[in-house]
């Protein structure tokens, strides 16, 4: 029997993640590992979640063992709207707000609402590869736009809007995550963001603003405020996620945006799943009401400050005159660019040979540059093995 031959035209324009193709070595002990881009289990309140699971299973098992609305727990959902208002925007938890299963399924819900084949999404240069397969999934054509250290360059947003409109192609939305961005780790500046929004209404885009880092936020001074907070025309579309900050084995996301819209999304989501899982929802919910995210929050991001100390100061005594990179100031990543045209992707294999892996940076880049780039993640490692790491890696990309 011909699977292929069976297989419908979106299943045959799936794309596997340049990432999860290297989940095995990421689990070896053996290989220091600076891929992927999952949180430390170090940072996972286990305890406190089997204490808030075993609460839940106890006093509320016939609801959080059931099915539940596609909309999310009730509770959780308020829980939700208070986080956003703390991050400076208001939504009504009952008619703006669905709880994901994660927000890479927020990312396939916006997806399969909102593209048809040929469609036309802006993307971050470099951009986070589990957006841009949801989004060629649905053989949307991406678009990418430039960054440079304070995130998208707004002259290149306005050309490149410009020449597809002169082309008589329309922009379905934009996709950025403005903060401590995958791969780069770079933050777009505060009068960016305004420029952004501006752009967009000029040009008649939505936005998707994926949210996933904000709260790992290391500096004090830093400005993260959403876009969100200035969209008076409910133009722009918020994803957020509890992945990093609690656990990514309790999936849950959740998407900010316009009724009419948000309703259109849980239509997409009904048919995929009914309604994310109860008993995740009801655990975080209660994780919520007992008052212990914030102070969760900051343990998580007092424990990646010093990872990423530890990585930079790393890179700054192998790397120093040989290359730049992402001095970022949250998240879980930083982005390496050799000062030569060498191909990260050539230069894997005989790092793993020394015991090595990173995240070869052309993967992230639509439109096929980025080869001399890399991304290395601090969420994984001790600082020792970071320090190894970077002097094993240096001694194979600098070896006279």
């Amino acid at each position: 029997m011909q699977i292929e031959s069976l297989l419908s035209a979106d299943a045959r324009n799936l794309r596997p993640s340049a990432i999860r193709k290297f989940a095995a070595m990421m689990n070896d002990p053996a290989i220091i590992s600076f891929a992927g881009g999952a949180p430390s289990p170090a940072t996972f309140p286990a305890g406190r979640i089997a204490h808030f699971a075993e609460k839940v299973v106890r006093d509320t098992a016939a609801t959080s063992l059931q099915y539940g609305p596609t909309r999310g727990l009730p509770a959780l959902r308020d829980a939700v709207a208070s986080i956003c208002r703390e991050r400076g925007f208001a939504c009504d938890p009952a008619t703006q707000l669905l709880m994901t299963t994660g927000s890479q399924q927020a990312l396939y819900l916006v997806s399969a609402t909102l593209l048809d084949p040929g469609d036309v999404v802006l993307v971050e240069l470099p951009t986070y590869i589990g957006g841009a397969g949801a989004f060629y999934a649905r053989r949307a054509e991406l678009v990418g736009v430039a960054q440079d250290d304070d995130g998208i360059v707004p002259a290149a947003l306005e050309e490149t809007a410009t020449r597809l409109r002169a082309e008589g192609r329309r922009i379905k939305f934009l996709y950025t995550i403005p903060n401590f961005q995958n791969p780069s780790g770079r933050v777009l500046a505060a009068e960016r963001r305004r420029d952004v929004l501006e752009l967009a209404k000029r040009f008649d885009f939505l936005v998707v603003e994926d949210d996933p880092y904000g709260e790992l936020c290391f500096a004090d001074d830093l400005d993260t405020t959403p876009i969100k907070t200035s969209d008076d025309e409910q133009r722009v579309i918020y994803l957020g996620s509890f992945s990093k900050v609690l656990s990514p084995g309790l999936r849950t996301g959740w998407i900010v945006g316009e009724p009419a819209l948000v309703r259109q999304f849980e239509l997409t989501k009904e048919s995929a799943d009914l309604c994310s899982g109860m008993l995740d929802e009801a655990i975080i919910a209660a994780f919520c009401a007992a008052g212990e995210l914030p102070e969760q929050i900051k343990s998580v991001r007092a424990f990646y400050r010093d990872r990423r100390d530890a990585l930079l100061g790393a890179l700054d005594e192998h790397f120093t005159g040989r290359a730049t990179w992402t001095r970022t100031e949250g998240g879980l990543f930083t982005f390496v660019t050799l000062n030569d045209e060498r191909d990260t992707a050539e230069l894997l294999p005989p790092a793993v040979e020394r015991g090595v892996a990173f995240i070869p940076g052309g993967a992230f880049f639509v439109d096929g540059s980025g080869a001399n780039t890399m991304r290395l993640t601090f969420a994984k490692e001790t600082d020792d093995r970071m320090r190894e790491g970077i002097r094993r890696v240096a001694e194979l990309f600098f070896a006279a």
